[in-house]
């Protein structure tokens, strides 16, 4: 029976270690470690990681991990000072950098909010105007639905205009001419009115001379 639980225990501990390479750890909070160049103390002192360090497992032996760091470096370190959380000092320092960059990106955020606004009232009033176009587009467009019926009718009106206008031109430019023909007729018969008073007079004082002439003769004798 205790053979047969040997190798599943093995292959536990096989699964939880595979799980473990690979991964990125941190250094645990508020301390700093040695990382060695082999897993045991007798090994010097390559460097030391302050806390919130990160590094990726590349082998599990015993209490220490073999890593290597986000720079390159690669050495052991003991697995009780590892922890696979983001470390609260680098999250600390995180969210204060967000804070940060928010609170220099706030001055340009507010502008282009306040320009969006703008922006967005324009837009509203042009709204506005554009809704009142269509009601006057939809009230003329109805009126002539509504006019289209009378097309015949009003076609109809203007031919016959058209025809009482071309009589009325015909008949200006009888009277045109007729009076211009009485214009005529008048100057005609004053000339010969006054032609005629003139030949009547000269005539009439050409008898009266030969009256006279003849009265003179008589009384001389």
């Amino acid at each position: 029976m205790f053979y047969k639980i040997i190798p599943m225990v093995l292959i536990f501990v096989f699964f939880l270690c595979s799980q473990v390479h690979g991964s990125t750890l941190y250094v645990t909070d508020e301390l700093s470690i040695t990382m060695r160049p082999g897993p045991s103390t007798q090994h010097k002192v390559l460097r030391m990681l302050p806390s919130g360090t990160a590094f990726q497992v590349l082998e599990d032996s015993g209490n220490y991990y073999r890593v290597r760091t986000t720079d390159g470096n690669e050495g052991w370190v003991l697995k009780q000072y590892t922890m696979d959380r983001t470390p609260r000092e680098l999250i600390i320092r995180q969210q204060e950098a967000s804070i940060s960059e928010l609170q220099e990106r706030l001055p340009a955020i507010e502008q282009k909010a306040a320009d969006l606004e703008k922006e967005n009232q324009e837009l509203k009033s042009k709204l506005q105007n554009t809704e009142q176009e269509l009601d006057e587009l939809s009230q003329r467009h109805q009126t002539l639905l509504e006019d289209s019926g009378n097309i015949e009718g009003i076609k109809q009106d203007l031919e016959r205009a058209t025809r009482s206008l071309e009589h009325k031109e015909v008949h200006i430019m009888h009277l045109e001419q007729e009076n211009r023909e009485l214009r005529s007729e008048k100057n005609m018969h004053w000339f010969l009115a006054g032609g005629g008073t003139i030949a009547f007079t000269a005539l009439t004082g050409f008898i009266l001379g030969r009256i006279q002439r003849k009265k003179a003769r008589r009384f001389s004798y």
